[in-house]
């Protein structure tokens, strides 16, 4: 994927108006400290990333349908491992529940950045 296109944007956290300054102040997506701190502005083009109180509440609604995706898929797989390997339900709702926790802080991480990217569009990094 090229480092110009918003989906990659949105995965690798960066911010939406230059794709060039981090969205977090730790980047990646599997951080376990600190794991929602982002910084007041862009360092490269001072996008303010405090848009309003309780903007970044909306990021609930964006993350509800996708672990709702996530989830019917993992129920889809979940029948044909069944099928195929004869596996336990108490076993497989172990391994859903584990995959939604481990799965937990990228989908608010991206979540977040998906907000930002609907709100804030790319101007580039001539802007400052």
């Amino acid at each position: 994927m090229r480092e110009t296109t918003k989906l990659y944007n949105i995965f690798a956290l960066k911010c939406p108006r230059c794709y060039k300054g981090n969205l977090f102040t730790r980047p990646g997506l599997f951080v376990f400290k600190s794991i929602l701190k982002m910084p007041e502005k862009c360092v490269h083009c001072n996008q303010d990333f405090r848009i309003e109180p309780g903007f970044y509440s909306a990021a609930l609604w964006i993350s509800y349908p996708i672990v709702l995706i996530l989830f019917v898929l993992m129920i889809f797989g979940g029948f044909l491992l069944k099928e195929t390997y004869c596996l336990s339900l108490e076993l497989m709702v172990g391994i859903f529940i584990i995959i939604c926790f481990g799965l937990q802080i990228p989908i608010m991480r991206i979540s977040r950045a998906l907000l930002l990217h609907f709100t804030i569009h790319y101007v580039g990094s001539g802007n400052k």
